[in-house]
């Protein structure tokens, strides 16, 4: 009986002993692969290395650069780190992975030493020799009852909670020499694949892990400090001790106890209070400020958030006017091209600056001005007969991609117009070893708001979704720190409400699709809310902008 089976990598067919693990498999391809492999998939299914193959299949081998080997690489690093706390630190030392900022994460260090220079080395030299001395990383399964038990012993509390949603009696926990966590999802054999990290430290023990980043060429990037966006993790990061919602546990507490509705109303209350100090603000200068450019990564809520901004300006006594840059496109002939020869639609060139500025300055002037439109059909702007004259309290209202890039309006005066920028800086976490990706928060907005506006199954999102990525890297995030404002568009309940449209989405994703292992890891995290009903969130939520039933357009 043969006991060998087709396996097809790289187009190749070649027979290998049935019951091969991917980890024998990948020596045998290893040389032909510049980083070190970390994973496989097996018709498409991702893998750790451990499993064996025992039928004819399709293999890919999977490293760091790759979406779903990037983010096992990271629960990787995050073991490491957790691991070198406790070791330089003492056992009771541990730490809090709290958000992502600047292609990395902010980790909290808890521990009563204070983090200088000399234990910042320690600390770094601690993680690299756990790095080199390839220790071995496994995935074990055991009882519920003494996951339980191993939490209340070691004062985890909050990770109790997410056992609420966890139906079986069996749980998968991580261990890496005497250490025992759970990272969500995947995680490397071993620590000797991580050997690409930074670390840098910041005040008040924290630190800021970093590693190589998809859309880069697999080096890590130097650290960009960006200090509004950390004041407004912190900001809502104190709202949420108070109101004691800090992870997923926690908030289907809330929903479990019939309570959800009050706290949706208290978080919508915040919210708008945030919008309305930065009205505030800004009328304050109502004399000279005669521009505000809002801007935001995709899905951030820049249509709503421009919408409930116009209108509180309105209740200031100030009159403000909406600009769209899509108006001012050049024309489709001149259209920059991308390296690949291709249209460029997401760079700044694809707008008229020259005209757009000219504008903007006979606005400010008190001038008359006749606006463009942009016929997409036609591919060339037309003029309507739209005019428009500021009078003295009329303020004019810019969203879109490029509004904080100084290219874009560099013949006004700075202090003429104001800059914001917006984002869902979600404080929330699954539990202080797991935080929530803000990016994940946007995806999930995106799919739903495409499928319910444009018709887009989950695929076509996601297909565009690494290309809209690229596009913010390059024209969004690099200009954060230009904004004076920073307004978060997150709400601690949204996963929940969004879980409810989403999820049946995400099942339709073919096992054959390429985008099949990131349908599983989206559903995989949604199954830890508890479904939240739509009926308290009121008509101008920015979440209304996603799933429907806003005041300001429907």
């Amino acid at each position: 009986m043969n006991s060998n089976i087709n396996i097809t990598i790289d187009g190749i067919v070649k027979q290998f002993p049935k019951g091969i693990t991917g980890l024998e498999l990948s020596k045998y391809f290893k040389e032909n692969y510049e980083r070190d492999i970390i994973a496989f998939k097996v018709n498409n299914q991702l893998m750790t290395l451990d499993k064996k193959v025992t039928k004819s299949c399709s293999i890919e081998f999977i490293d760091y650069m790759h979406r779903d080997g990037n983010k096992m690489y990271v629960n990787g690093l995050k073991f490491i780190f957790l691991i070198t706390i406790k070791e330089v630190l003492g056992m009771k030392s541990d730490i809090s992975f709290e958000h992502s900022i600047d292609r990395g994460i902010y980790c909290r260090i808890i521990s009563p030493k204070k983090i200088d220079d000399t234990i910042f080395k320690q600390i770094y030299d601690k993680f690299k020799e756990l790095v080199n001395l390839d220790l071995q990383i496994e995935t074990i399964s055991v009882t519920k009852s003494d996951v339980i038990n191993f939490y209340k012993k070691t004062g985890q509390y909050e990770k109790i909670l997410n056992l609420k949603t966890v139906t079986g009696d069996l749980v998968t926990i991580n261990k890496c020499k005497s250490y025992y966590a759970y990272f969500y999802g995947h995680l490397p054999l071993s620590t000797g694949v991580l050997n690409k990290f930074a670390l840098t430290m910041l005040d008040n023990n924290v630190i800021v892990l970093r590693f190589p980043v998809l859309r880069g060429d697999g080096s890590i990037p130097e650290y960009q400090h960006h200090e509004k966006i950390i004041d407004v993790f912190d900001e809502y990061g104190k709202w949420i001790d108070i109101m004691k919602v800090n992870n997923v546990g926690e908030l289907n507490d809330i929903v479990s106890n019939g309570k959800i509705n009050d706290f949706i109303r208290m978080n919508e209350l915040i919210q708008n209070k945030d919008l309305l100090r930065i009205v505030d603000n800004i009328y304050a200068k109502k004399d000279n400020i005669k521009i505000i450019l809002i801007a935001g990564p995709s899905s951030s809520g820049k249509t709503t958030t421009a919408h409930k901004f116009c209108m509180y300006l309105r209740a200031t006594g100030l009159n403000p006017h909406v600009l769209s840059t899509d108006d001012y496109f050049v024309d489709r002939q001149d259209t920059p091209k991308d390296k690949n020869g291709d249209p460029d639609y997401e760079s700044i060139d694809t707008i008229d600056i020259s005209l757009f500025n000219q504008q903007l300055k006979q606005l400010i002037k008190g001038e008359q001005v006749s606006l463009p439109t942009f016929n997409f059909v036609k591919g060339e702007k037309e003029y309507n007969n739209r005019f428009l004259r500021l009078k003295e309290n009329d303020i004019l209202v810019i969203e879109g991609l490029h509004t904080l890039n100084e290219k874009l309006t560099s013949e006004i005066p700075r202090d003429r117009k104001v800059k914001i920028y917006i984002g869902p800086f979600t404080p929330l976490s699954i539990d202080s070893y797991n935080h929530i990706s803000t990016s994940d928060v946007r995806l999930l907005r995106r799919i739903i708001r495409d499928n319910r506006t444009r018709g887009h199954n989950v695929e076509a999102t996601l297909k565009m979704w690494e290309k809209v990525r690229a596009g913010e890297e390059i024209y969004v995030f690099p200009y954060q720190d230009e904004a004076d404002y920073v307004f978060n568009t997150a709400l601690i309940y949204e996963i929940g409400v969004l879980k409810v449209y989403v999820e049946p989405l995400l099942f339709g994703i073919d096992i054959n699709s390429p985008y099949y292992e990131d349908a599983k890891r989206l559903i995989r995290f949604l199954r830890m809310f508890f479904p939240i009903p739509t009926d308290g969130i009121p008509s101008d939520s920015i979440l209304r902008e996603f799933i429907g039933k806003s005041c300001f357009y429907e």
